[in-house]
């Protein structure tokens, strides 16, 4: 989706969480105690603190933080390309180095300024680049500018399939001056690490390719003097380049950039902005980072290394007892409880909370919408008894929570058996395996659901009780449909399946949808530019960024393709009809899920969020309702003066038309259905907005011997015979649905008639002449709908992606576009002109 949408999914699935209670919290408290915090006037032993050794609460710590602010002042308020503190001095060339075992290390603000402090030191346009998809957003962002900047080449592996980068390195250190390959020592989320052995494979593939790791949650709890759990099983040399952070269990503020090679420091310094002109750490984190370094070099830090251990160690040894699903089992204090749907997620927080437990839920976008699970933080100042406690109440509540939201045993297992490299997958999806195994049966039948594969087989009068109104899929349409993308279609895009389901109870329907297995485009519904480019790039790759999906409704429909009955139980009909859809898919191997041209419903917003979708705005459909009565009439009911001369315009330049209706019994012949689908194409070609394969002609033939259906066929009469403009029409009691149309602007570009403004007058001409109150006119070509006086009514998809890769891939696609157009404006090619 474009930025602006991904920005509002985030804004909506956060908003969600945050009613729920989960996000953006505010802690109560005068003062903190341990791990103990008030939360909404509720006491809770809080798990989510990435203070891994508790070290905050040390006096000493907090003793020099406030004599460092007494010295100094509250801040120091020069950059550091001018003047440092004094304090810098004692840990960049005295403390830090005896911890990390070099000679100097560079102190920055924080780990996201380090990464663009040091990056430009190391990418120039000779140097390719190697990144893991789950690196830490801190450095990809830095990434993705230095990239831009520089011209160098980004290419992004899979977690999932990081067995695949060596290839990828060895080829690019062939015609490459240098190759980075960036991960994080420990990732954030799901605790996992990379093998060191794996790692140095990667720098024995050639002497020109490098190690960027980003160890900010290792630090202090692993390694010699708290040097960080990379450094701990990994020696640092000439070709390696570390950025860890100190506002974890380092327990100030700050981070730093450690590297054997000297000449890395002292170049960031001089080429790395935000050393030179960000804000320095104040006095008081100076202080504090001091006196942390002196305890990390003490005798003290073994001790508490170990009784973090320990309390790691009883925390895998109680989700094993317990059997609690989770990603991965090691010795680093992030355990992620996999739950998958957020409605999961946020129903065990719910009753952790309740038993006096605060943990983190984590959702999209820190993970895909349906990974979800718990982020458990161990710290060193949590007690046996407290560990224990917390994961004895996870496993009491997750039964009856799984069985509640729908979350079955094997979607657990499945969805999360490809977020781990291969060498760390094993273990791990057995482990998972066997703990989901043993949970209980979910043996609550509220609805009878069933599926159906072609429309035939489903109750007719059942289904167009409910959607003979709501779009283009009443069973003689789907019918249609299901004979012009068959399994024999010549073009793999035209081949669809076709899924019916129904749910019902003892009331009767109470929840339905169509659903339709198609290739889709990852760009559908993204900006004009970003198609334009990927068109030119499928030149050579049809498929490029393509995938099929199972989507509501069909790529050949548009407007209303859900039913659900109104009452009580709604919202548990929906997440039945979504569980079904969620089997489809996993039957079918696919992993994207879209249920879309859905209008503004909070409840179905909040049901849909908490089973893992994102919701994504679409183009607004335009819908005009009509008076009754001729064209006349609605030309007169204008609303402002200026609406009434365009439409008078509009039936002056009617007479240069001859309007013809095209249906069941009076097709077209094959010449015109020919010269139908050849102008359609030409305005498919052109509609990058919503950028769809074209439907093939096979459809066209179908809807003109459909009952139910109008080609509406604008000739224009200064050149007899001349088709200028036509339109497919959906006609039900009193509603006109325009679904697809053809345009040839030839002959008309130095005249004010343009025949597609001709097409839509000429559409609600024929809603008034068939007695139609409602003429539904679809997305696109807002400026046009509006002056005729259409209502613009917001949709949304919502979308269920087990692979962000994909997503991810499409990303650093469109951030070359726009590097591209930054550095040269005129260079963007593949725009097409737009009538």
């Amino acid at each position: 989706m474009d930025a602006s949408g991904f920005r509002d999914a985030v804004a909506r699935v956060h908003s969600a969480g945050r009613e729920r209670g989960h996000y953006f919290l505010r802690a109560s408290d005068e003062r903190f105690v341990g791990r103990s915090l008030t939360i909404n006037e509720r006491a809770l032993l809080s798990f989510g603190s990435c203070s891994y050794l508790g070290l905050e609460f040390d006096p000493r710590l907090i003793r020099a933080g406030a004599e460092a602010f007494e010295r100094f002042g509250s801040q120091t308020s020069y950059s550091r390309g001018y003047l440092s503190n004094p304090l810098y001095e004692r840990l960049e060339l005295d403390l830090l180095p005896r911890i990390f075992g070099v000679d100097e290390v560079l102190v920055a603000p924080s780990t996201s300024v380090a990464h663009h402090i040091v990056l430009p030191a190391l990418i120039t346009e000779k140097t390719a680049v190697v990144t893991d998809h789950q690196v830490h957003r801190s450095v990809d962002d830095a990434l993705t500018l230095q990239c831009a900047r520089s011209g160098a080449k980004k290419h992004v592996v899979r977690h999932g399939r990081l067995d695949e980068a060596a290839e990828l390195i060895e080829r690019l250190s062939r015609t490459h001056e240098e190759v980075w390959f960036c991960c994080d020592g420990v990732y954030s989320m799901y605790g996992d690490y990379l093998p060191s052995s794996f790692l140095r494979s990667l720098l024995d593939l050639a002497p020109n390719v490098r190690l960027y790791v980003d160890d900010a949650h290792g630090m202090s709890w692993a390694g010699r003097h708290g040097r960080g759990h990379f450094l701990s099983r990994f020696a640092l040399d000439e070709r390696v380049v570390m950025v860890t952070s100190f506002a974890k269990a380092f327990a100030s503020g700050g981070s730093a950039v450690v590297a054997k090679d000297r000449k890395v420091i002292d170049n960031a310094r001089l080429v790395g902005g935000p050393y030179a002109f960000s804000g320095p750490l104040r006095p008081g984190d100076l202080g504090v980072a001091i006196a942390s370094a002196e305890l990390h070099l003490s005798d003290e830090l073994p001790a508490l290394q170990r009784t973090l251990a320990a309390r790691v160690a009883l925390a895998n040894e109680c989700c094993r007892e317990l059997e609690i699903p989770t990603v991965i089992e090691n010795e680093a204090p992030i355990r992620f409880i996999a739950l998958g749907r957020a409605e999961a997620v946020y129903s065990v927080a719910d009753a952790l909370a309740d038993d006096g437990f605060h943990v983190n839920v984590s959702g999209f976008p820190a993970v895909p919408a349906n990974l979800g699970g718990l982020r458990i933080a161990i710290n060193a100042n949590h007690t046996e008894a407290q560990v224990r406690a917390l994961f004895e109440r996870i496993a009491a509540h997750l039964p009856a929570v799984l069985d509640r939201v729908g979350v079955t045993r094997d979607e657990v297992r499945s969805q999360f058996e490809q977020v781990l490299p291969p060498f760390l997958r094993a273990e791990s999806a057995r482990r998972v395996t066997e703990r989901t195994r043993s949970l209980a049966e979910d043996t609550k039948v509220t609805f009878d659901v069933r599926t159906h594969q072609s429309i035939a087989n489903v109750d007719a009068s059942r289904w167009n009780s409910v959607f003979d109104r709501s779009g283009y899929i009443d069973t003689a349409s789907l019918a249609a449909a299901e004979r012009a993308f068959g399994p024999d279609a010549i073009r793999p895009e035209n081949r669809w399946k076709f899924f019916y389901t129904t749910v019902s109870d003892g009331q009767g329907l109470a929840a339905a949808a169509p659903f339709s297995l198609s290739l889709l485009k990852d760009d559908a519904f993204m900006s004009e530019e970003v198609s334009d480019a990927l068109e030119l790039a499928r030149r050579d790759d049809p498929l490029l960024f393509t995938a099929p999906a199972l989507v509501m409704g069909t790529l050949a429909s548009e407007g209303e393709h859900l039913y659900l009955r109104p009452g009580p139980e709604r919202s548990a009909a929906l997440v039945a009809l979504v569980e079904e859809a969620t089997r489809i898919a996993r039957e079918q191997a696919l992993s994207t899920v879209v249920l879309r041209d859905l209008r503004a419903d909070a409840e179905v917003e909040r049901v849909l969020i908490g089973q893992g979708f994102v919701p994504a705005p679409l183009l607004p459909a335009f819908e005009l309702s009509l008076p009754e009565g001729a064209i006349e009439s609605f030309v007169a009911s204008a609303s402002s003066k200026s609406k009434r001369q365009f439409l008078r315009d509009r039936l002056r330049n009617q007479e240069r038309f001859d309007v013809r209706c095209f249906d069941a019994e009076h097709a077209p012949d094959e010449p015109t259905l020919a010269r139908m689908h050849a102008m359609y194409l030409s305005v498919a070609a052109r509609n990058r907005r919503i950028n769809l394969f074209p439907l093939p002609i096979e459809l066209l033939r179908e809807h003109a011997r459909t009952r139910g259906w109008t080609l509406l066929a604008l000739y224009d009469r200064a050149r007899p015979g001349h088709l200028a403009a036509w339109g497919a029409l959906r006609c039900v009691d009193r509603d006109v649905r325009a679904l697809y149309c053809g345009v040839d602007y030839q002959g008309f570009e130095h005249d004010d008639v343009s025949p597609y403004r001709q097409l839509l007058f000429s559409v609600v001409a024929q809603a008034l002449s068939v007695g139609a109150t409602k003429v539904s006119l679809g997305m696109g070509a807002e400026q046009e709908k509006r002056r005729l006086g259409a209502i613009e009514a917001p949709t949304f998809a919502f979308v269920r992606a087990e692979d962000e890769f994909r997503a991810r891939q499409l990303q650093e696609f469109v951030e070359t576009i726009a590097a591209k157009h930054t550095r040269k404006p005129s260079d963007v090619s593949g725009a097409q002109a737009r009538p």
